[in-house]
Formats: C-alpha cells, structure tokens, sequence
C-alpha cells in the first residue's frame, strides 16, 4: 500500500513518557529528534558515530522503516514519535521550540562539516547561496570566528547576508563582480 507521508525531521517538543531504561530524560523534558532514528549500531561507521553511513542503512525519521523493515516511521507530523533516547537531544526550555527546530536539519547540515573542518578564528568560509542552509552556515561560521564570504544569486539578500554576519557578500550572477572579487579572496 502507499500512504501518504508529510516529512517531519524538525521535532521538538515536551517528553510525554520515558521507559524504564532511560537515562537521559524525564517526563517534562523539553527534547529534539533530527532526521535519524535508529541505525544498525554495530558496523564501523556506527561505533564511530558516523551513522549516517550506516552499512545496513540509517533509519530515517519519516517515510522509512524501523529495523525490523516492516513498521513505517512517521515523522514529526504523527501525534509522538517513540525513539530510543540516543537519537534525542536536550533542549533548554529558555528556547523557543519553533525556533529550535531548524538546528536539526539545516543546523546540523551546516555545523557537521565546520566542525570536522575545524573552522576557527581567522579562517575564511564560502557560504553559497541564503536560503535554509546558508543563513545557518553563515550563523555558524561566524561564531566560531571565521571571515565568511557570502555568494548569491538574489541582490535582495545581500543586506541580509551582512546582517548574518557575513563578512562580504558577492552577487554570483554579476560576472565582473565574480571575476574581480572572488578570484582575489583565497578561499
């Protein structure tokens, strides 16, 4: 059968229950889940928390199967999600919960690779384009101290982009602005 399925990989809301195994939450609990729920746990990208190169495959959120490849997962859009606390995060309840929400998806998207690249202080970061990932990845690599260089094709987002945080920001559409500006950047 085909069911129709409304992605939900931003959750974040209040811990309605907790198993008797749980260590990490109690009832109450403001708490997130991202776009992974369950993965094999055994392989070697798995024991080094590289999950999402599982060999067997990453249980996704929604529109995917559990481990025992019968039961859908059905996102953050079902009435609770159930997952074991290892795919769960805290989240503190200064934080508005919508607003929390993208750093699950484009939060994370964007951290994962300045992070493994170690962005730091005196560093420069292209960030193309400003949509759900790029204002995240300017965010992000401006806090953690780098000079970030913004490149979009929308000359309405170029104040929004230095408001960001961006240290310049590029029209990529603007071909002599291109060949002036970015060939001398050194990114």
């Amino acid at each position: 059968s085909i069911y129709p399925m409304v992605p939900g990989h931003e959750i974040v809301g209040k811990v309605a229950a907790v198993g008797t195994a749980v260590t990490k939450f109690k009832v109450g609990d403001i708490a997130a889940v991202g776009v992974m729920v369950d993965s094999c746990r055994t392989c070697k990208n798995c024991e080094k928390q590289m999950e999402q190169y599982c060999v067997e495959g990453m249980t996704g959120t929604y529109n995917g199967y559990e481990r025992d490849k019968k039961t859908m997962t059905q996102g953050g859009y079902s009435s609770a999600i159930v997952t074991d606390e290892r795919w769960v995060y805290h989240v503190s309840d200064k934080l508005d919960m919508a607003a929390t929400a993208p750093l699950l998806c484009a939060g994370i998207t964007t951290y994962s690779p300045l992070k493994y690249w170690k962005v730091t202080s005196g560093m420069k970061v292209g960030v193309i384009g400003l949509g759900g990932l790029g204002h995240m990845a300017v965010k992000l690599a401006k806090a953690m101290g780098a000079q970030v260089v913004l490149f979009t094709t929308s000359e309405n987002k170029i104040q929004d982009g230095l408001k960001l945080g961006a240290k310049e920001v590029i029209l990529s559409t603007n071909l002599k602005e291109m060949k002036t500006r970015a060939s001398s950047l050194d990114l």
